[in-house]
């Protein structure tokens, strides 16, 4: 027993580290157009759903397609709304595995661990790292679910299991409470199938009574996923309770429709099946293939209310509303200009977000979450500003590096800001002196900021006139605020000298920077003023 706890323990850290690793190192190797290829790929509904059930086919596994559908979501590369269809694809594909032999998942995973380990440790060049750290995480997550499965076989030898099965021979309740057990257990609806498909063979169980453990099967398989979502957070969590929720509305109408049918005499599913002049396993695949309908014909119908309905109850997490850009997207290419007013707004966007890393500065905290955003969409304005100067190199070009410009301005501009509170975190709470330096610092830093960011919002000359006048030479000052809080730091202590030193200089560097984007932000108005009175 305690070889099979400690399999699927292990199995399912496998599983958790490459759905990490996955999601990593797509974000490292993501592009504009990887992203704008996964998107189009993805963006028709029936498109995505046609992919998850290849997926779910050569995977065998409709949770591991979930999983690495999560992953994708994590990274950016794809959307929650293209997420869903590929998610229910993935069913169908487990369905149609039934009637065709495909490799072996484990084979396969012990490939992929083999080459990506190889690829990570032997090349360095370009993305190859990334993309073989690729592979090795979805290896290792199909390899974690192999390793529960195999684990946990044993169980299904137990005397107290096969006692269960002969008891469930006589209930149909039983056999898909059965089924939901072992399913949650082995971790996998194919094999699980198959043993039922062999049960009815030898003639221990009825037609309802297997097709009453297949039901069970697959909601065993959503406990599982439920169970594994709970671990994650915003859309990622969303996207692992759809996959569940739909399970569970499918089990809950064909549950009731095989009562009906078997209690009341009322030919339906199991009907139909046995009209087949089929084989048993080719049924039970029809079964597996049914079994999903009622979902998707409400989600692939339906799928903005879907979508609303499970953001509405597991909404995408603070961190992913801040790290994500709010305005650009890849379908603004198409016009250049439209594009740079998009970029011209996520820009003053991310320039607001630096007022909070004064705020953690103030409470004594390092700048954490806050940096994290800052630099992911900063990031994705740096690849859109690429991608659209490779898509247009002839239109608007003036202006457009006049944007790239200013991209690289508010970079450094991050860079500083996110100094200050890692820098003052290290400064002794109990010493007036230095406290009073801190404050000094912050204070004095966030009303001249603050003085820019309603410059910016206004946008009139007069305004950034005046910002440009408090936003001259800061050199002197600052070497007068050095020089008088180094003189009353004693000198053995270096770490506090160290300390003074750096933050001046990131202030004095915000400064010289803030007043370069008020001279740009100046010019422009002046142009499009221009250009105003031109057309006019």
């Amino acid at each position: 027993m305690v070889e099979v706890l400690g399999g699927i323990l292990g199995g399912v850290g496998l599983l958790f580290f490459g759905m990490w690793l996955l999601s990593e190192n797509l974000k490292a190797v993501v592009g504009p157009r990887l992203r704008v290829l996964a998107s189009r790929l993805a963006d028709n509904r029936f498109a995505g759903f046609a992919w998850g059930t290849l997926a779910g086919a050569i995977t065998q596994s409709s949770p591991a397609v979930t999983f690495i559908t999560i992953s994708m979501l994590r990274s950016g590369l794809i959307s929650a709304r293209q997420g869903y269809p590929i998610a229910l694809g993935a069913q169908m594909g487990v369905g149609l595995i039934l009637f065709i032999v495909t490799v072996d998942i484990r084979i396969a995973a012990l490939i992929g661990i083999g080459i990506g380990g190889v690829v990570i440790t032997r090349f360095s060049r370009g993305n190859y790292r990334e993309a073989g750290a690729m592979l090795f995480g979805v290896a290792a997550l199909l390899f974690g679910l192999v390793l529960i499965k195999e684990s946990a076989a044993p169980l299904a030898d137990q005397p107290w299991f096969r006692a269960g099965l002969d008891i469930s021979a006589g209930s149909i309740l039983l056999s898909f409470i059965i089924g939901a057990l072992l399913t949650f257990i082995v971790q996998a609806l194919v094999p699980v199938v198959a043993f039922g498909i062999g049960l009815a063979a030898a003639g221990v169980v009825g037609p309802e009574q297997v097709l009453m453990y297949m039901y069970g099967s697959y909601v065993g398989l959503a406990i599982s996923v439920t169970v594994v979502s709970y671990g994650l957070s915003g859309t990622a969590r969303q996207l692992g309770m759809f996959w569940a929720c739909q399970v569970f509305f499918s089990a809950l109408i064909l549950v009731a429709l095989l009562y009906i049918e078997v209690y009341a005499n009322v030919p339906l599913v199991l009907a139909f099946l046995q009209m087949l002049d089929i084989g048993l396993g080719p049924k039970l695949a029809i079964a597996v293939i049914i079994f999903g309908m009622p979902s998707r014909i409400v989600v692939l119908a339906a799928p903005d209310w879907t979508m609303r309905l499970f953001s509405r109850i597991w909404p995408a997490s603070i961190a992913e509303q801040q790290s994500r850009p709010w305005y650009i997207h890849d379908q603004a290419m198409d016009d250049v200009e439209t594009a740079l007013d998009l970029t011209h707004l996520e820009q003053t966007r991310v320039l607001g977000m630096f007022s909070d890393y004064l705020e953690r500065a103030r409470e004594g905290q390092p700048a954490g979450l806050v940096r994290e955003w800052a630099r992911e969409v900063n990031a994705r304005i740096d690849e859109f500003l690429d991608e659209l100067g490779r898509q247009r190199p002839g239109q608007s070009s003036e202006r457009r590096n006049l944007v790239l410009s200013r991209q690289k301005l508010i970079t450094w501009l991050e860079e500083q800001f996110s100094t200050i509170p890692e820098v003052l975190g290290g400064l002794p709470e109990d010493d007036l002196t230095l406290d009073t330096f801190r404050t000094a610092v912050v204070e004095g830093t966030d009303a001249a900021f603050l003085i820019f960011l309603d410059a910016l919002e206004e946008d009139d000359p007069d305004t950034w006139e005046f910002t440009e006048q408090l936003m001259g030479d800061r050199r002197v000052l600052m070497q007068e605020v050095r020089a008088r809080y180094l003189a009353l730091t004693p000198e053995d202590a270096g770490d506090q000298q160290r300390i003074i030193v750096d933050a001046t200089n990131a202030v004095e560097n915000i400064f010289f920077l803030l007043s370069q984007l008020t001279r740009d932000f100046q010019e422009s108005g002046r142009e499009a003023a221009a250009a105003a009175a031109a057309e006019a």
